[in-house]
């Protein structure tokens, strides 16, 4: 009897090893292949196109986070309390693409400014979307990419099926006007090792177009910020280095448009949708964020996101709203209107918003 305790330790123990090491060599693997952008990042500019900005001129803008054509109106995300990681089918993700390319068009701007839109991963069926949009809309506009999120494996949410595995995307910025230069500029603050090494590494996309007749310039930044986000911390740093960058740029006297999902409601829209017990809270921006010389261009009257917690039913009481989309605007800018694009969640978890106005002289 003692000999079979001593062999079945010896074979426990062995199992112990084995799984430290698959454990340490996994680990290992996702630290080796982890995707670490610089602070500071040149992207390419595609297209060149030549037109410059006109001081006084229409222009519209349009921001719309696409949810990666994977989370339209019959789909849930375990993260907000549903079951799914994906899509059932490619078809499916097709057919929210297809509608998504329709707002586009339907919608025109002069300038988009686009999040969640995959290159190459497996919850959008390896569909290049970035491609596809860039295609749609032609050679009218100069096109200009950054990363959000690069890993070559993501294994949670931890199931054998229910997993997100590759993941290449990001913030897509699209404009009929000349860029002079386009950077990505990285957030501070990361998740704690080991789940940084797979998850988002979040940016902001500064494109800097130039002004017929002016020494100053039109700053136009597409970003995506922090969800999920436990403790704030993340929120804070990220909000500071934006106000910071606002800052800097009101001293330059530049024109300012900052555009994307910041996920955390608009001080103006605090009320509107109140979270419903249990359910995720988007942080609230503080009152007093905005430097001197900016303000929030934000619709109220409709909702700009919703929660995934199951596929999108508006009369159902389990729905959760936001208003998270939306813009900052320098105050040489006028604002003649914005409006949020009610599409029923069809094709994405959010609404497009739309923003007309006049660079002043």
């Amino acid at each position: 009897m003692k000999r079979f305790y001593i062999s079945l330790g010896k074979v426990l123990l062995g199992l112990v090893i084995s799984l430290v090491l698959v454990v340490t060599l996994v680990l290992g693997y996702f630290t080796i292949v982890e995707y670490r952008p610089k602070e500071v990042e040149q992207l390419q500019i595609k297209n060149k196109i030549e037109s410059k900005v006109e001081l006084g001129q229409d222009i519209t803008i349009l921001t719309f986070n696409i949810g990666y054509a994977g989370l339209g109106k019959d789909e849930d995300f375990v993260l907000d309390g549903g079951t799914k990681s994906r899509p059932d089918s490619k078809e499916v993700v097709e057919s929210y693409l297809n509608g998504i390319k329709s707002l586009l068009t339907e919608n025109a701007a002069d300038i988009y400014m686009l999040q969640e839109v995959d290159l190459n991963s497996r919850r959008s069926y390896y569909i290049n979307e970035v491609h596809e949009i860039e295609t749609l809309l032609g050679n009218n506009y100069n096109s200009t990419f950054a990363y959000n999120y690069k890993a070559n494996f993501v294994p949670f949410p931890v199931s054998f099926t229910n997993y997100l595995g590759k993941v290449e995307s990001g913030i897509l910025t699209l404009t009929k006007y000349q860029v002079n230069t386009s950077h990505r500029y990285q957030f501070p603050g990361a998740f704690a090792w080991p789940v940084r090494t797979v998850n988002l590494k979040r940016a902001m996309m500064v494109n800097v177009l130039p002004i017929n007749n002016s020494n100053k310039e039109l700053i136009v930044v597409n970003l995506h910020m922090s969800a999920y986000d436990g403790d704030g911390s993340l929120r804070a740093q990220e909000m500071q280095m934006l106000k910071e960058f606002l800052i800097e740029q009101a001293e330059k006297g530049n024109y300012v448009i900052v555009g994307g999902d910041f996920n955390q409601t608009f001080p103006s829209a605090i009320d509107i949708y109140p979270a419903k017990p249990g359910y995720y809270t988007a942080y609230p921006i503080e009152d007093d964020f905005l430097p001197s010389g900016y303000s929030f261009a934000v619709d109220i009257t409709k909702p700009t996101c919703r929660l995934l917690n199951e596929p999108y039913d508006k009369n159902s009481p389990n729905t959760q709203y936001y208003i998270i989309d939306g813009f900052i605007v320098s105050d040489n800018i006028k604002i003649n209107f914005v409006e949020t694009i009610d599409h029923d969640f069809q094709y994405s978890d959010h609404n497009p918003v739309i923003l007309a106005i006049q660079l002043l002289p």
